[in-house]
Protein backbone atom coordinates (compact mmCIF):
# COMPACT_ATOMS: atom_id res chain seq x y z
CA UNK A 1 0.00 0.00 0.00
CA UNK A 2 2.75 2.46 0.91
CA UNK A 3 4.63 1.92 -2.33
CA UNK A 4 1.56 2.53 -4.48
CA UNK A 5 0.60 5.58 -2.39
CA UNK A 6 4.11 7.06 -2.59
CA UNK A 7 4.18 6.72 -6.37
CA UNK A 8 0.84 8.51 -6.60
CA UNK A 9 1.88 11.24 -4.12
CA UNK A 10 5.11 11.88 -6.05
CA UNK A 11 3.63 11.65 -9.55
CA UNK A 12 4.45 15.36 -10.14
CA UNK A 13 7.89 15.27 -8.49
CA UNK A 14 10.26 13.25 -10.73
CA UNK A 15 13.37 14.03 -8.65
CA UNK A 16 11.71 12.67 -5.51
CA UNK A 17 10.44 9.64 -7.44
CA UNK A 18 14.08 8.91 -8.33
CA UNK A 19 14.97 9.04 -4.62
CA UNK A 20 12.24 6.56 -3.86
CA UNK A 21 13.96 3.93 -6.03
CA UNK A 22 16.89 3.67 -3.62
CA UNK A 23 15.05 4.53 -0.39
CA UNK A 24 14.88 1.99 2.41
CA UNK A 25 12.62 1.93 5.45
CA UNK A 26 14.58 3.02 8.52
CA UNK A 27 11.72 2.66 11.00
CA UNK A 28 7.95 2.13 11.05
CA UNK A 29 5.81 3.07 14.03
CA UNK A 30 2.11 2.32 14.48
CA UNK A 31 0.15 4.70 16.69
CA UNK A 32 -3.21 2.93 16.93
CA UNK A 33 -4.84 5.50 14.61
CA UNK A 34 -2.15 5.52 11.93
CA UNK A 35 1.55 5.12 11.31
CA UNK A 36 4.86 6.85 10.62
CA UNK A 37 7.31 5.34 8.14
CA UNK A 38 10.78 6.90 8.23
CA UNK A 39 13.03 6.49 5.19
CA UNK A 40 16.76 6.24 4.74
CA UNK A 41 17.97 8.23 1.71
CA UNK A 42 21.52 8.47 0.35
CA UNK A 43 23.36 11.40 1.97
CA UNK A 44 24.74 12.47 -1.41
CA UNK A 45 21.30 13.65 -2.60
CA UNK A 46 21.52 17.40 -3.37
CA UNK A 47 19.75 19.64 -0.88
CA UNK A 48 16.48 21.25 -1.88
CA UNK A 49 13.24 22.59 -0.50
CA UNK A 50 11.40 21.30 2.55
CA UNK A 51 7.71 20.61 2.01
CA UNK A 52 4.75 18.43 2.80
CA UNK A 53 3.02 16.63 -0.05
CA UNK A 54 -0.54 15.47 0.41
CA UNK A 55 -3.74 14.94 -1.64
CA UNK A 56 -3.65 11.13 -1.64
CA UNK A 57 -5.79 8.90 0.53
CA UNK A 58 -6.39 5.21 0.97
CA UNK A 59 -9.32 3.02 1.90
CA UNK A 60 -8.30 -0.07 3.87
CA UNK A 61 -10.41 -3.22 4.04
CA UNK A 62 -13.23 -1.41 2.20
CA UNK A 63 -14.03 0.70 5.27
CA UNK A 64 -11.19 2.61 6.97
CA UNK A 65 -10.30 5.95 5.32
CA UNK A 66 -6.63 6.89 5.76
CA UNK A 67 -5.08 10.24 4.88
CA UNK A 68 -1.45 10.28 3.78
CA UNK A 69 1.11 13.07 4.17
CA UNK A 70 4.71 12.85 2.92
CA UNK A 71 7.33 15.03 4.59
CA UNK A 72 10.36 16.15 2.55
CA UNK A 73 13.22 17.68 4.53
CA UNK A 74 15.72 19.82 2.59
CA UNK A 75 14.97 17.99 -0.63
CA UNK A 76 15.11 14.48 0.84
CA UNK A 77 12.17 12.18 1.44
CA UNK A 78 11.94 11.99 5.24
CA UNK A 79 8.78 10.20 6.39
CA UNK A 80 5.24 9.24 5.45
CA UNK A 81 2.43 9.77 7.92
CA UNK A 82 -0.80 7.81 7.60
CA UNK A 83 -3.76 8.71 9.80
CA UNK A 84 -7.38 7.68 10.17
CA UNK A 85 -10.19 10.18 10.56
CA UNK A 86 -12.19 10.68 13.76
CA UNK A 87 -10.14 8.36 15.99
CA UNK A 88 -11.08 5.36 13.88
CA UNK A 89 -8.63 2.56 14.77
CA UNK A 90 -6.03 1.59 12.20
CA UNK A 91 -6.63 -2.04 11.18
CA UNK A 92 -4.27 -4.66 12.57
CA UNK A 93 -4.29 -6.49 9.24
CA UNK A 94 -4.87 -5.17 5.73
CA UNK A 95 -6.80 -7.52 3.46
CA UNK A 96 -7.48 -4.94 0.72
CA UNK A 97 -6.67 -1.34 -0.12
CA UNK A 98 -7.53 1.31 -2.66
CA UNK A 99 -5.27 4.32 -3.13
CA UNK A 100 -6.83 7.46 -4.62
CA UNK A 101 -6.32 11.18 -5.20
CA UNK A 102 -8.33 13.21 -2.71
CA UNK A 103 -10.28 16.08 -4.18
Amino acid sequence: MENEALHLILRNYPTLLDQLKSATVAKREFTGVGFYTNFRIDDEIPRGASMQVSNVGCRLNNSVHVGLLLFVNEGKIDFLEGYTYGFEPYPEAIQSFTVFIEE
